[in-house]
């Protein structure tokens, strides 16, 4: 029997039609979906991406928009179902699809397993920052510090402007009992993110870390105590802030007027320059991340004389109206700060 190659013609372009179609539905769908979700509307973006997931059930894109709709609905076990689908086949979106399959798995209070999917990651890809930082919280998160001090400082080297990192891997020494390995990325992250809740936390831990050290029983009463629990490199710098910590609560007792805003600014300033210095003479024949990262940072800003400028703009987030008429009335010394930052 001969067929009909004019029926099969059209039969083919009603198929082609309809995949076309197809696909030009699933793009838009998407595209909503995609501008719902960047929204903050995840409900929406959920029953888009569930559209698109009907009419192409092995789209990697579908299945990972809708993984991460879950997630920001904190339907964690959802999130982890579409999320290892994806990296199951591998390809497009498989490498953030791990970060929400371990987060997924972290939100629900599996740990151990988080760790290992994001272990498994690392091995694909290594200079992904934020599968290091992902996973140093999450061994943070079970209390793991050790292994979590070292992927926080493994994200930081990767992607220095990552704030997250810095404010993690303080987190990470002080739960360790470590004062100066608190302090300083504590410093660094001040200097990325000054402004916002974080900051107002960063700052006052910073202050009460300088005060760690002290102990004061009246107004000329003040004794030092131990400070951090292994010190290791910084032995001899533990001593010496709270030495000058000391010096300043001495001071400060001995004047009978409440001291105001701006004194407590000048104080910061002048305390961070005596600890920057103390660091850059501690640095000699030491190596290593914390003197090779951050010491060596913090010592190339005092010897630029720009720790003024830099310690009232990490303090924007207590002192907002001082800071902003510090740098009113000092703009070349402002400017310069800013210039020098901008080269680094």
């Amino acid at each position: 029997m001969k067929v009909n190659r004019l029926l099969i013609f059209i039969l083919f372009l009603n198929s082609f039609g309809q995949i076309n179609a197809q696909s030009s539905d699933f793009d838009t769908i998407m595209l909503h979906g995609i501008s719902d979700y960047e929204s903050g509307k995840y409900e929406n973006a959920l029953s888009w991406f569930n559209q698109a997931y009907k009419i192409n059930r092995e789209s990697n894109k579908a299945c990972y928009y809708l993984s991460l709709a879950h997630l920001a609905l904190e339907n964690y076990t959802d999130a982890a179902t579409y999320s290892a689908k994806v990296i199951r086949r591998g390809g497009e979106h498989s490498e953030d699809a791990y970060l929400v399959n371990a987060g997924s798995w972290d939100n629900l209070g599996r740990h151990e397993k988080a760790t290992k999917i994001y272990k498994q990651a690392l091995k694909k890809w290594p200079t992904n920052y934020l599968i290091h930082y992902n996973l140093a919280l999450s061994l943070h998160n079970d209390k793991k510090y050790a292994e979590a001090q070292e992927y926080a400082t493994n994200a930081i080297e990767i992607y220095p402007a990552h704030t997250s990192s810095h404010i993690l891997l303080a987190y990470i020494m002080f739960a360790q009992g470590e004062r100066i390995q608190s302090m300083l990325p504590l410093y660094y992250f001040l200097l990325l993110e000054p402004e916002g809740d974080r900051s107002a936390a960063a700052y006052e831990l910073l202050n009460n870390l300088w005060n760690q050290g002290l102990r004061q029983k009246g107004q000329r009463d003040i004794q030092l105590v131990q400070a951090g629990y292994k010190y290791a490199d910084f032995a001899s710098s533990e001593l010496s802030i709270s030495l000058i910590k000391s010096a300043e609560n001495m001071e400060n007792n001995n004047k009978e007027a409440t001291l105001n805003s701006n004194s407590l600014l000048v104080q910061f300033a002048q305390r961070n320059q005596a600890f920057f210095k103390i660091l850059e003479e501690a640095s000699l024949d030491k190596n290593g991340f914390w003197w090779d990262f951050y010491v060596n940072f913090f010592s190339k800003l005092q010897n630029n004389k720009l720790t003024e400028p830099f310690s009232y703009y990490i303090s924007t987030s207590r002192y907002n109206t001082d800071v902003l008429l510090w740098i009113s009335g000092h703009p070349a010394h402002f400017q310069k700060f800013s210039t020098w930052m901008e080269a680094q």
